[in-house]
C-alpha cells in the first residue's frame, strides 16, 4: 500500500494516472510519515520516496527521489530478495 500526506481526492488522481493496483493511505497529519521516521530518513518530509517495511513493522529499504517508470519492479525484486532472505516464499 502507499502513504501520502496529500487528501484523497488528489492521491485518487495520481492512482488514476498511473494505474496503481494497491490502496493509498492518506496521511495529511503526517502521523504514519512520524511514526517511520521518515523525516529523519530523508531530512524533510518524505517526497516520492518508498519504504519498504518488513513483517516485523521495520523499515527494511528506502528509495529516494523516486522516479516512477520502472519503480514498481525494482520493489517486487526488494520484496522477493527480503522474503528470500527471511524463508518465505513469494
Amino acid at each position: 500500500m502507499g502513504v501520502s500526506a496529500d487528501k484523497p481526492e488528489i492521491q485518487q488522481r495520481f492512482i488514476d494516472k498511473f494505474e496503481l493496483t494497491f490502496p493509498m493511505i492518506s496521511d495529511t497529519d503526517k502521523s504514519i510519515i512520524v511514526e517511520y521516521g521518515a523525516r529523519e530518513v530523508l531530512g524533510v518530509t518524505a517526497k516520492r520516496s518508498t519504504f519498504l517495511i518488513d513483517p516485523r513493522g521495520m523499515i527494511a529499504r528506502v528509495w529516494t527521489k523516486v522516479k516512477i517508470k520502472g519503480h514498481a519492479e525494482e520493489v517486487v525484486d526488494a520484496i522477493r530478495e527480503l522474503s528470500a532472505a527471511s524463508g518465505g516464499a513469494d
